[in-house]
């Protein structure tokens, strides 16, 4: 099968279990008529079995299957690994973050709502879903249309559209229709991970990875997040970006002064991590000391300093301490900043100091702030765990 079939079948796959996940916590929060509901989860249950088969019968479902056997051993990554830069990284485009929205209201056999009131703009979304279920792009891409017509800056409609767009052909209009989504609303999750995945494929690594940390601290649905985990967007955004982010900072390498208007911290933070990983961690440390020498007072700036001096440090009591310096200045001045708090609980649990550990997280907890990936560093690292026994 060539690879643009065997891609168009995971994509497929992929959707169904989003809708299907979708479907249930929908029918489980009672936004769904159990007819709805029951026709609905029997095509996509159909659907995927359909497209599981046909990736088997090409040999593709057996190679997902040896991805996914891979992740018990991302789940259990140690502090070790981590310090010992284990950045491995890599993405795939996929249909990613599909979200009903909510139905309401009963309907007739013509689609409207009772009281003759014409059908609102929740039941055409859903509408919408419903004819991509059945694969009909095109009726679902006349559906969001219409939405638009009444609702411009509708987020899932314009996400939604996008996504079709770009499942057609047509990549730029594509990525035209997202970027509004994340204009119109930049805690929707759905288009973050549209918006990442169009700019991975249209050669923007970093552009993506922006994308994906914001998604990072948006308050979304688990099985978003378990699916951009299980296609592994995150790491493969992280594998391009690396290069790209290295290429950005050159002329830093070459003397440059840093200006955080042309170059945001984040991306430098990237680039430096991608030299230490391959061998050149005195080039990561000299790009931090541009940033230093004209933003040193950034806390962005200190917090991500830190966390590499952290990580390069294990066993080397002076750099650990250095490390927590800076989260010291930091936290001084914002006591409640989550990564600076995260990071300065590990850096204390590797000076020994464990119950200053247990109040930094302690006090990240009581932030309530949503930050999965500083959760996940937390987990992998077993520092809960271990602070416990």
């Amino acid at each position: 099968m060539p690879d643009s079939d065997e891609t168009a079948l995971e994509r497929e796959r992929d959707f169904l279990f989003v809708s299907l996940a979708d479907l249930e916590a929908e029918h489980a929060a009672g936004n769904l008529k159990e007819a709805d509901f029951a026709k609905l989860r029997s095509h996509y249950v159909a659907r995927a079995a359909g497209s599981i088969r046909a990736l088997r019968a090409a040999g593709g479902e057996a190679g997902a299957d040896e991805r996914h056997a891979e992740a018990p051993a991302r789940s259990a990554r140690s502090w070790r690994l981590v310090a010992l830069w284990v950045l491995g990284i890599g993405l795939v485009a996929t249909v990613a973050g599909a979200t009903l929205a909510d139905f309401s209201g009963s309907r007739g056999a013509t689609g409207q709502l009772t009281g003759g009131i014409r059908e609102s703009v929740r039941s055409r979304l859903f509408d919408a879903r419903e004819a991509t279920g059945d694969q009909d792009p095109d009726r679902a891409i006349a559906i969001y249309d219409d939405v638009l017509t009444d609702e411009p800056s509708n987020a899932e409609a314009l996400a939604y559209r996008g996504w079709l767009t770009f499942l057609s052909g047509d990549a730029l209009l594509a990525r035209d229709f997202v970027e509004e989504a994340v204009a119109a609303d930049p805690s929707f999750p759905d288009a973050r991970v549209f918006a990442a995945s169009l700019a991975l494929s249209a050669g923007e690594p970093l552009v993506a990875g922006d994308h994906l940390d914001a998604f990072e601290r948006i308050d979304s649905p688990s099985f978003i997040s378990q699916l951009v985990e299980s296609q592994q967007l995150d790491l493969r955004v992280a594998e391009a970006a690396g290069p790209a982010a290295v290429s950005l900072v050159a002329p830093l390498l070459q003397g440059a002064a840093y200006d955080p208007a042309e170059i945001p911290v984040r991306h430098v933070s990237v680039a430096a991590d991608h030299l230490a990983a391959t061998g050149r961690l005195e080039d990561g440390l000299a790009l931090f000391s541009a940033m230093l020498s004209s933003a040193g007072d950034d806390p962005d700036v200190l917090v991500e300093l830190a966390w590499f001096l952290a990580r390069a440090s294990v066993g080397v009591e002076a750099g650990m301490a250095a490390a927590g310096s800076y989260l010291d200045a930091v936290i001084e001045a914002d006591p409640t900043r989550p990564d600076a708090l995260v990071y300065r609980a590990m850096v204390r649990f590797q000076l020994d100091d464990r119950q200053g550990a247990a109040a930094d997280l302690a006090a990240y907890d009581a932030a309530e702030v949503v930050r999965r990936d500083l959760d996940r560093l937390i987990s992998e690292t077993e520092l809960r765990d271990v602070l416990a026994e």
